[in-house]
C-alpha cells in the first residue's frame, strides 16, 4: 500500500485507498481518503513507491530480456532442428548478460543526460528569472491566456508566485519546457541504470530455464514456449498494475507481442538456413559443430 505525505498536514496519506475510490468513482470514499491520515506500518514516504518510480526500467528491461533471449532461441530452433541444448544455453546465457549490460548502462546514460538537461535548463530560467523578472512574468501570463485564463487573473497568479522562486521555478519547468523537475536523487541514474540490467537479466534468463535439464531440444523448446508466455503475462499484469490500468488486457497483450516477435524470429531464422548453401548441423552426442551441405 502506497503511503506519501500530505503537502499541507505533513501526515501520510493512503495512495492506495485514493487510488480505489477514483477506480469505483465513489465520491464519498475519495473525500475520505483525502481527509483521513492512517499511518501504516510508520512508513511516511514521501514518494510513490520503489515500483512507480522504476516501472519504465523494470517493465522494458523485462520485456527486452525475455523477447531478445527468447527470440535466439526460437532463431536456433528454426535453423536447425539438431541443435543440442547446450548450444543454446551457452549463446543464450551470453547474450542475456552481454544485452543486459548494455541496456542497464544504456539506462544510466540517458537517465544521466536527461538530469543535466533539466539542471541546465533550470539554472538558465532562474538567471532569467533574476536578471528580467518582467520579462518572465509576461511570458507566463501570455502562456495561461493561450489557455483560456483571463490575463487579470493570470497576472495575479504569476505575481503571487514569483514570490515564492523556487516554486516559480518549477511551475516554468513544467508548463514553458515541459520538464519535471528534478526529484534531487544524484543516485537516480544508477539506480535506473542497475534496476534495467536486474530486471533484463532475471526475465531473460526464463525461457532458458527449460534448456537447463538437457531436455531433447524440441522438448525444451516447448516448455520454454509455456515458460515464457507466463512470464509474459505475469509482467504484462505487473505493467498494468504499476501504471493503473486493467492488469488481464496488459498481460494479453504482452504475450501477443512476444508470440508475435518468436514467430518472426523462428521464421527469418528458418527461411536464411535454408536458402544458403550450406546449413548449420550438430554432430549427435558430442558438442562439435560443423557444416553439413545442402543437397
Amino acid at each position: 500500500m502506497t503511503i506519501i505525505q500530505d503537502p499541507k498536514t505533513h501526515k501520510p496519506r493512503d495512495m492506495g485507498a485514493i487510488r480505489h475510490a477514483y477506480q469505483s468513482r465513489d465520491p464519498e470514499a475519495t473525500k475520505i481518503a483525502h481527509e483521513t491520515s492512517p499511518l501504516l506500518h510508520g512508513n511516511q514516504e514521501g514518494h510513490a513507491g520503489l515500483g512507480s518510480t522504476f516501472v519504465k526500467s523494470i517493465v522494458f528491461g523485462g520485456l527486452d530480456g525475455i523477447l531478445t533471449t527468447f527470440a535466439i532461441v526460437s532463431a536456433a530452433v528454426g535453423a536447425s532442428d539438431k541443435i543440442d541444448t547446450a548450444s543454446v544455453l551457452i549463446f543464450g546465457f551470453a547474450n542475456l548478460f552481454a544485452d543486459g549490460f548494455a541496456m542497464g548502462f544504456g539506462e544510466y546514460t540517458s537517465s544521466r543526460a536527461e538530469m543535466d538537461f533539466a539542471k541546465a535548463e533550470r539554472e538558465r530560467e532562474r538567471w532569467e528569472l533574476e536578471s528580467h523578472p518582467e520579462g518572465e512574468k509576461k511570458e507566463m501570463v501570455d502562456l495561461y491566456v493561450s489557455k483560456g485564463v483571463s490575463r487579470e487573473d493570470a497576472t495575479l497568479v504569476m505575481e503571487t508566485l514569483m514570490k515564492y522562486p523556487e516554486v516559480y521555478l518549477d511551475l516554468m519547468m513544467v508548463d514553458e519546457l515541459g520538464i519535471l523537475p528534478d526529484d534531487g536523487d544524484a543516485s537516480g541514474p544508477t539506480k535506473q541504470g542497475v534496476m534495467m540490467f536486474a530486471s533484463f537479466v532475471t526475465f531473460g534468463a526464463v525461457p532458458l530455464l527449460a534448456y537447463i535439464p538437457n531436455e531433447t531440444p524440441w522438448v525444451a523448446f516447448m516448455i520454454s514456449c509455456v515458460l515464457t508466455t507466463l512470464c509474459l503475462g505475469v509482467l504484462g499484469g505487473l505493467k498494468g498494475h504499476l501504471s493503473q490500468t486493467h492488469s488481464i488486457t496488459a498481460g494479453i497483450q504482452m504475450v501477443i507481442n512476444g508470440c508475435f516477435a518468436a514467430s518472426v524470429s523462428y521464421f527469418v531464422s528458418y527461411a536464411i538456413s535454408h536458402a544458403l548453401p550450406v546449413q548449420p548441423e550438430v554432430a549427435h552426442g558430442s558438442h562439435h559443430r560443423s557444416m553439413a551441405f545442402v543437397s
